[in-house]
């Protein structure tokens, strides 16, 4: 039987409490010999909001409601990449008002900024892919994901190669015939169609991902406009967004915005900018959500010291917040003993 504990042992009075879960429909729990238990779960406010990085000593592994003592089992919180999914697509306006404006250095940095916070140096379940948008009917797949850095910084920097430096060499390009210059583009801003096709992409990437026990998504849109290729209407761009799962936020910079348009597109979080560079600061306060909702699944492994029968294992997790105060809660779950023998080593 799985336990959800809001507050449990030392916050009674309120919600202010942690929420860990299992993934839905996956038992969060599993043994190997010679006697390791693995839990796998989450961490929140009892609000909602994740807890990320929680340190190994923020967790009391107890068995049969008694605490377990370090020397008696080893413990660790192990990369959960294996079983947890956190897919991002970065959807950046590349129409002609951005690169025309001059603003394409700042979003490129901005962009950069975001794939280094986003894809750490260790596997903990990122995967990124980055889409470019213009007048075209689709947008373009720069980079599909990825959870090597090193692979999307590449990507945003062979935007920076030129293409062709006239039309009539621009002709040479079949899809690109607009305009000349160090990439050349439709002129044009099919915002939302670029939307759908980002939220159809990403839900399939996940979909596939048929391994993985708990999947994620979020789309990350940034544009210096409204739409103006009219090739999906505005309302049905909203209710395909409205009707998936993944995360959506937004990043619209100037003054010809549609506010109110990118606040709804950005269910998860809005910012509008004024000016270009103001555009890195944005894309780090994504990229913070992004990552917070990330870590804050754990892979809690311990050696038992049991060797036969049924037991209850109960993980307790404490954080204390920015006003001191500690928020407290826990999750258990059964397992079987029976073959548990000593030897029992956890490496990295």
């Amino acid at each position: 039987m799985l336990l959800l504990a809001c507050g449990e042992t030392a916050v009674t009075s309120g919600p202010r409490c942690l929420a860990l879960e299992a993934p839905e429909g996956v038992d969060p729990l599993s043994v190997s010999a010679p006697s390791r238990v693995s839990l796998f779960f989450s961490v929140d406010t009892c609000e909602g909001a994740p807890v990320a990085g929680l340190a190994p000593d923020a967790f009391e592994v107890q068995e049969n409601g008694k605490p377990l003592s370090a020397l008696e089992s080893r413990r660790m919180v192990r990369p959960k990449g294996q079983r947890y999914r956190m897919a991002s697509t970065l959807l950046l306006d590349l129409s002609g008002s951005v690169l025309r404006a001059g603003d394409f250095p700042a979003l490129k940095e901005a962009a950069r900024r975001y794939v280094t916070s986003v894809l750490g140096s260790k596997d903990d379940g990122q995967r990124l892919a980055i889409l470019t948008f213009d007048g075209r009917e689709r947008p373009q797949v720069l980079v599909d994901f990825t959870g090597d850095a090193a692979v999307a910084l590449r990507g945003l920097d062979s935007l920076d190669v030129v293409e062709c430096s006239t039309n009539a060499q621009c002709a040479g390009f079949v899809d690109r015939r607009a305009c000349a210059g160090w990439r050349c583009v439709d002129d044009s801003t099919n915002l939302n169609g670029a939307v759908v096709h980002a939220v159809d992409q990403l839900e399939a990437a996940l979909a596939a991902e048929s391994q993985v026990a708990w999947k994620e998504g979020a789309l990350v849109v940034f544009t210096d406009g409204t739409d103006q290729a009219a090739r999906v209407s505005t309302f049905d761009m909203l209710g395909r967004a409205s009707r998936s799962t993944v995360r959506r936020f937004t990043v619209g910079l100037g003054s010809e915005i549609d506010d109110q348009v990118l606040k709804a597109l950005g269910r998860d979080g809005s910012w509008p900018v004024a000016r270009a560079n103001g555009l890195s600061e944005a894309f780090d306060q994504v990229a913070a959500r992004v990552t917070a909702r990330a870590n804050r699944f754990y892979l809690l492994e311990y050696c038992s010291p049991k060797r036969s029968g049924q037991h209850t294992v109960k993980v307790v997790a404490r954080s204390t917040t920015e006003g001191g105060e500690t928020l407290v809660g826990g999750l258990s779950r059964t397992f079987d003993a029976t073959g548990f023998t000593s030897g029992c080593e956890l490496t990295e």
